[in-house]
């Protein structure tokens, strides 16, 4: 759900709610232990499926998986003049056909989604918030819902108080706070409890989990796991525990949380069900999110080096001698100093090699090179950058350029957020660090790093958007008459397609235009979601996970190498993020 985070506004309020609201009214009756809380057919075949009181992962790109929440939550968008729909696909949510129309029609169908922490009211207390869209003060609304559900429904639930539903909704997700507390007091993994607790206190049946957004701490990530077990343990007053679908692109520890899974390939293709047990299963997910990568790329030679389970390695030492070296580089969240985003990260690519980083937006790989051009991204910077063995300023992009650095990109990262009057607007990391600073942005919200502008920004005049797909191969031509000694690019692929296509063609020319920027003696470092083409173009590839290094792929030292497998960069990762 795209909410713009700015100054509290109705606008804010109004996307959080509809995230809820009208769930309950509609609520299906009491369901059969054979029925799914979801089931997306095609012609009849069922292509996903969600059982009640499960949790199912759904893997794959972030952009397969913003689609499906999109689509889930009502917010996909359609062609002008043309109501939304599921497409060709049918979608029951309790077995009933679900109306996806809108966030509120996808609600009121029993479909709950969590944001990772984003659509929190910062105006209201805990115990609000995890009540906003299903309160049931006495009044019009609550006499109409009562007449509709009739004699034979579950009165628990319809008399229980709000107070009883909060502490219930709060003790199952694990969270001890007073229902009183300001929201503002959360911290990263809270808000995401708080909007898990909002779901149950709805009584969804199907409970849509966004995995992505601020990198959690080892402790964080292992209560916000229980927190979802414990919601699809625990039965609704009204029927069964809801069902728990979980987008994510990470595959390490996922059997503790989920029990099956299905892999999306870019295309949107679903793979079969892969079941998920303590020993086995994560595996299969691994090779299936492989298959999905490569079936898609067109940018690569044939005949890459073949794969086998283990050829991922931990972290290496860092290179020394002479080229780029990073080290024990730190670097905040714009709009927050206390959340480290790049953390004690070092690294090291030698004149004539190809450096990939692995990771997708928030991972802390693309934000690196960024923080390290000029210090253009978070509040806080620290650490050290050396060229050929001498220290290089940075600390602004002039004197980056001037010592050498040269950093470029096709879809620089954004953050959308809304001025007074809910007036959208997409903004620099560094704009968004000085709008901070000045009082004009509030450093409370979970600003999500975005390399797409929103529907509604993206129609603005005047909206920075980066270089077209034209004008940024053109760059990558220009960067080999200047004087720059590394070259820092993020995401400079570009859309896949297939062999003699457009899109092709131009990624098939980015990737020679990349080997021959390092074949002229420039190191170069690439930042990249996608790991066919990192493995395609790269010498070597370190997989980074909060801010963190976690493994690498490729010999140290090698340029001009074998071409690395895209299998063993998403192994080293655990995933895709």
């Amino acid at each position: 759900m795209d909410i713009h985070h700015g100054g509290e506004s109705t606008g804010d309020l109004a996307g959080a709610l509809a995230s809820v609201r009208g769930g309950e009214a509609t609520a299906p009756p009491e369901s059969s232990s054979a029925m799914p809380a979801l089931a997306v057919l095609r012609d009849g075949t069922p292509l996903l499926e969600v059982p009640f009181s499960t949790v199912h992962a759904v893997l794959g790109p972030v952009s397969a998986l913003r689609h499906l929440i999109a689509r889930l939550s009502g917010t996909a968008p359609a062609p002008r003049g043309v109501t939304r729909s599921s497409g060709s696909e049918t979608v029951l949510v309790a077995g009933r056909p679900a109306r996806l129309s809108s966030r509120a029609a996808s609600s009121a169908s029993g479909v709950a989604v969590v944001t990772a922490g984003q659509a929190i009211s910062w105006s209201q207390t805990i115990g609000e918030n995890v009540l906003l869209g299903s309160e049931r003060a006495a009044g019009l609304r609550e006499t109409v819902v009562r007449l509709l559900r009739g004699p034979s429904a579950d009165r628990t639930s319809v008399e229980q108080s709000d107070a009883a539903r909060i502490r219930r909704a709060l003790r199952i997700v694990g969270l001890d706070r007073s229902p009183a507390d300001p929201a503002g007091a959360l911290s990263v993994v809270e808000r995401r409890l708080v909007e898990l607790a909002r779901a149950v206190a709805a009584e969804a049946s199907l409970i849509v989990i966004d995995d992505s957004g601020p990198a959690l701490r080892a402790d964080e990530v292992e209560r916000w796991r229980q927190a979802m077990v414990e919601v699809a343990r625990v039965p609704r007053a009204a029927g069964p525990a809801p069902g728990v679908l979980l987008a994510t692109g990470a595959v390490t520890g996922l059997a503790g949380v989920a029990s099956t899974a299905t892999v999306l390939a870019v295309g949107g293709a679903h793979s079969p069900s892969i079941r998920l047990t303590p020993d086995s299963g994560e595996r299969e997910v691994l090779e299936a999110m492989a298959d999905g990568a490569l079936a898609l790329d067109a940018a690569g030679p044939a005949g890459a080096r073949s794969w086998t389970p283990g050829t991922a390695t931990v972290p290496t030492d860092r290179v020394s001698g002479t080229g780029l070296a990073v080290e024990h580089w730190t670097a905040s969240h714009p709009a927050d100093p206390e959340r480290t985003v790049v953390d004690d990260l070092s690294f090291a690519c030698a004149p004539g090699e190809v450096l990939g980083l692995f990771g997708p937006p928030d991972s802390g790989a693309g934000e690196v090179l960024l923080s390290v051009f000029g210090r253009s991204y978070g509040a806080r910077t620290r650490g050290s950058v050396a060229l050929d063995g001498a220290v290089a300023d940075v600390s602004t992009t002039d004197l980056a350029r001037a010592a050498g650095v040269l950093y470029t990109t096709e879809h620089p990262i954004r953050f959308d957020l809304s001025f007074l009057g809910g007036v959208p607007s997409s903004v620099s990391p560094d704009a968004l660090t000085r709008m901070v600073r000045l009082g004009v942005a509030d450093p409370r919200r979970d600003y999500r790093a975005t390399t797409v502008p929103s529907g509604l920004v993206a129609a603005l005049p005047g909206v920075h958007r980066g270089p077209d797909a034209d004008q940024f191969t053109e760059s990558l031509r220009i960067i080999a008459d200047t004087g720059a000694r590394a070259v820092l690019l993020a995401e400079p692929f570009g859309a896949t397609g297939p062999p003699g296509s457009e899109d092709g063609r131009r990624r098939a020319e980015r990737c020679a235009l990349i080997r021959s920027l390092a074949a002229s003696g420039r190191a170069v470092v690439v930042s990249s979601e996608d790991p066919a083409a990192l493995a395609a173009v790269c010498d070597r590839v370190v997989a980074v996970r909060a801010g963190r290094i976690v493994g690498t792929v490729g010999a140290v030292g090698v340029a001009d190498a074998e071409r690395l497998d895209a299998r063993a960069v998403i192994e080293t990762m655990g995933g895709l993020a």
